[in-house]
């Protein structure tokens, strides 16, 4: 496995893991009397950073050579197919939170469809870059 590859399974794995635990988290907290939850969403992206940081470093340290080559044509490929994937996955998702928005739904509803809008591309992302890896492997 490829040290880019590796980096898609720990983006892929992570965001599902921890902003997955965050859209639970305010699933079951329900609507809030004072608006949004800034304190839950601001130590998940925190502890997002620091797990793909780490996990990043421990694997750029077990295969220093790859780490510091350049990316090659087949990288560069699989990173813009899976960005195509991605950026169709996000427009239609903004196609559908701004049809939806003129329900008028509660400022927080849409602040956290459009974050898990964008989270869901990012994954859709990772996900496609690691599918492709498989592929040529």
């Amino acid at each position: 496995m490829s040290f880019r590859e590796k980096t898609a399974w720990i983006s892929m794995l992570s965001m599902a893991l921890i902003l997955g635990l965050y859209f639970w988290s305010v699933i079951l907290a329900g609507p809030q009397p004072h608006g949004f939850h800034y304190g839950g969403l601001l130590v998940t992206i925190v502890a997002l950073v620091v797990v793909q940081v780490v996990l990043t470093v421990a694997v750029a340290l077990s295969t220093p050579k790859e780490a510091k080559a350049p990316r090659n044509e087949r990288e560069k490929l699989i990173d813009l197919r899976a960005t195509r994937v991605a950026y169709s996955g996000l427009a239609t998702g903004i196609a559908f939170a701004c049809l939806f928005g003129a329900f008028d739904p509660p400022l927080v509803f849409n602040t956290n469809a459009l974050l898990f809008i964008l989270v869901t591309a990012e994954i859709l992302r990772s996900g496609c870059q690691v599918v492709q890896y498989r592929r040529s492997a």
